[in-house]
């Protein structure tokens, strides 16, 4: 039975190679008569124009229905016309319009020639007109079949033998490659290359621009494909570029949903793969993976490069998230740039002082906040010690969007933002021009491993960021410049090298913001507000600027009775009513409740005296312990001998212990008439705090000065100059301090605390 069924499943296979030849016999040869038949198309339509029409009369004349017959004929004529104007929509003009004049030309004769009778003028015209149309068709069937043949002719074509000639020419480092054709048609040329026992993808890197010119493509469309293994490459060659024409932007793809789902729809790949971006991280396939993290992202291209519309998309989809929160800054252009997004964002900044002071607040106060928290699984809700961020931990992830972020180099608190802040759920988008070292610190271009490179000016802009890796596959955003607004290199870390080599273009939405600001009013409400831990590290600065916002939509800001943030409160407030009168006192109880001990008969409260052992006893172990900690330190026991002195005195009032007082006259001592001279110079920390002292109480809080205004007072209470006053004007401005007013030279005081010293940074993480 077993050798029946395997005899029987051989013949199947026999039958279905038998049936496979001759269907592909019979694919021939209706592919030979295709062929054949538009060969003699236009002879046939020819002769039939030319032979029919005066039969075609004659039988109409001899039935006399002669004006009918022309009329039917020319209405088949339109309607054939009508049907070849829509199936040759997609050819080019000249195919088009010779399609058109085979059609309607034989059918217009014999329509004629039925109407009016044989004219030997009309068929002398149409048999000349006839042969040159059949001529021209036969001529342009031919030059399309060999352009076909090239494309089809597989390994043993004409394109495989083209490239030999090619590389023995002009790429001698390929000469060994061979070539195996995977897919050519007007849109796109894709082959494999075998490279041979030497050769290496980097190789063809070099040459993707000659590659590009041998196989018709458009500059910039090539891409090459390199996996596992050396010795073989896919070479991509678009010939009709989708990214031309930008995809428009549909909305936020997940308002709701959790910050770990991707970003989608905000564009597509040149192969028309979808852009997708995750973030803060890739969550594992299965339940023994691991995550791969997300990097801070780096956003660079040249002017009118379409980077800062990008970026919106992003904004808009991370502000519509339910765990998610949106920080724009923007030092340069905050009124004309933020105004679309500004109504997703928990937190804009406009100013550079303002961004600096958010900054350091963010690296002396957010971030060992927030990492006390992820680390204590007794204050996440995870319940769990979290190396990074995670969904439902009761933090909200935090993305801070700094535009023009040229404005802000030098910067070193953004620099210490892109090495800690990402394990905390905080990740910065940097977006600058171009990624030179004095527009942007080498270190945090270092930290930002995620990349969105948009168009730039040429080669040399594009490899101060771009990887070397994809450098040597040939990628050049110089290619496209600003001609293609929204065209970029997406470099994230978890795609593969093949995928970052592929252009892709983000969606376009309106230049004015409209459809933004249209989704942010459809979707806000699914997004919930900054955590209370975050919130309270960031300051005053932050609960005004909340409640400024919510003055400005006429709602009323709560005060968060834990940790001190000014949350959205769109509930009404509940009017409270007092009591006219006082609540008559309880009355006091007359006996011992049920239950309650009054003690064993005999029992009496301690005295003063028995307090005063007991204290006595217990203060004699605190110092012996302290004695046997202490090791012998002189300065140790100097503070022991004092802690001696304060137990002894414990209880005493401050008059019995130290005495009688005996009164007396006081001494009046000469002046010393050098006792300026003798005046302490104080030092830097001092006479900082002279300075902030004289902000507070001269100026105060949200008051305006010039410089001019704290020379004397200084030069009275710190000895200090009009320089050092002009100079340490830009320290507080770095602290947040003061910043820029309106009018030239005329500053604001936004505070008064310090930012250089340790205790400032307690100060201000939330106690929990």
């Amino acid at each position: 039975m077993a050798q029946q069924q395997a005899l029987t499943s051989k013949a199947l296979r026999e039958t279905r190679r038998s049936e496979k030849t001759l269907r592909k016999s019979l694919g021939d040869v209706g592919g030979e008569l295709s062929q054949m038949w538009r060969v003699l198309a236009p002879w046939t339509l020819l002769a039939a124009a030319l032979g029919l029409a005066p039969l075609a009369w004659w039988l109409a004349r001899w039935g006399e229905v002669q004006a009918f017959t022309a009329i039917c004929i020319a209405v088949a004529g339109v309607v054939m016309l009508y049907v070849s104007l829509t199936l040759t929509r997609g050819r080019m003009h000249l195919g088009r319009a010779h399609e058109l004049f085979n059609v309607s030309a034989p059918v217009g004769v014999v329509a004629y020639t039925v109407a009016y009778g044989p004219d030997k003028y009309v068929l002398i015209a149409s048999a000349i007109f006839g042969i040159t149309s059949a001529i021209v068709w036969n001529r342009r069937h031919t030059s399309t079949a060999m352009r076909e043949l090239e494309r089809h002719g597989g390994a043993g074509g004409a394109l495989p033998q083209r490239w030999r000639a090619f590389t023995a020419e002009h790429a001698p480092s390929l000469v060994d490659s061979t070539m195996t054709v995977l897919k050519d048609n007007a849109d796109e040329l894709a082959v494999g290359l075998d490279l041979g026992e030497a050769g290496i993808p980097s190789d063809v890197g070099p040459l993707l621009e000659r590659v590009t010119r041998f196989a018709g493509g458009l500059a910039g469309g090539a891409s090459l494909i390199a996996g596992d293994y050396l010795d073989k490459v896919i070479v991509r060659v678009a010939r009709r570029d989708p990214l031309k024409t930008a995809m428009h932007w549909q909305g936020p793809n997940a308002p709701g949903a959790s910050m770990i789902e991707p970003i989608e729809g905000i564009g597509r790949y040149r192969d028309l793969l979808d852009l997708s971006l995750t973030l803060p991280y890739v969550a594992p396939r299965t339940s023994d993976g691991e995550p791969k993290m997300q990097s801070h992202i780096g956003i660079y291209g040249m002017s009118r490069s379409g980077k800062g519309a990008s970026g919106e998309l992003l904004d808009v989809n991370i502000a519509t998230r339910s765990d998610a929160i949106l920080v724009v800054c923007d030092p340069v252009k905050a009124d004309q740039q933020l105004g679309p997004i500004e109504a997703g964002a928990d937190y804009v900044l406009n100013t550079a002082p303002k961004i600096r002071s958010f900054f350091h607040r963010l690296v002396a106060s957010t971030i060992p906040t927030r990492a006390a928290i992820l680390g204590d699984p007794t204050r996440n809700r995870l319940g769990r010690r979290l190396r990074e961020w995670e969904p439902g931990c009761g933090l909200s992830w935090v993305a801070v969007h700094v535009y023009e972020a040229a404005a802000l180099f030098n910067n070193q608190d953004m620099t210490k933002l892109t090495e800690r802040a990402a394990s905390v759920g905080i990740e910065i988008i940097v977006e600058v021009q171009k990624g030179i070292h004095d527009r942007v610190d080498t270190n945090a271009r270092s930290n930002m491993a995620a990349m969105l490179v948009f168009g730039t000016y040429d080669y040399d802009d594009a490899a101060l960021v771009v990887p070397p890796a994809l450098l040597e596959l040939g990628v050049n955003p110089g290619a496209w410049q600003n001609k293609q607004p929204g065209t970029c290199l997406v470099v994230f870390p978890e795609l593969p090298l093949a995928r970052q080599a592929v252009p892709a273009r983000f969606a376009r939405h309106a230049p004015d913001g409209s459809d933004i600001e249209a989704a942010l009013a459809e979707y806000m409400h699914l997004a919930s507000p900054c955590d209370p831990w975050t919130v309270a590290t960031w300051g005053e600065p932050y609960q005004e600027y909340r409640a400024q916002i919510e003055a400005k939509h006429g709602r009323r800001p709560q005060q968060h009775a834990f940790a001190g943030a000014v949350l959205l409160d769109e509930r009404p407030v509940p009017a409270v009513s007092l009591p006219t009168a006082p609540r008559p006192p309880a009355p006091l109880p007359t006996g011992p409740e049920e239950g309650f001990d009054l003690g064993e008969p005999g029992e009496s409260e301690p005295t003063a005296a028995d307090e005063r052992a007991e204290l006595t006893e217990a203060a004699e172990d605190v110092v012996g312990d302290m004695a046997n900690m202490l090791h012998g330190d002189a300065e140790a026991g100097a503070v022991l001998g004092l802690a001696v002195d304060g137990l002894e005195r414990y209880g005493q009032d401050d008059d019995e212990a130290v005495g009688p007082l005996v009164a007396a006259d006081d001494i009046e001592f000469p002046p010393d008439p050098d006792e300026a001279h003798f005046e302490p110079i104080l030092d830097r920390n001092e006479a900082f705090d002279v300075l902030l002292a004289v902000l507070r109480d001269d100026v105060g809080e949200g008051g305006t000065f010039r410089p001019s205004d704290l020379y004397d007072a200084l030069d009275r209470r710190a000895r200090r100059g009009d320089s050092w006053v002009r100079k340490e004007l830009k320290t507080l401005q770095g602290w947040g301090c003061v910043e820029d007013a309106e009018g030239y030279g005329v500053y604001e005081v936004r505070h008064t605390r310090r930012g250089d010293l340790d205790d400032y940074a307690e100060s201000l993480v939330l106690e929990v």
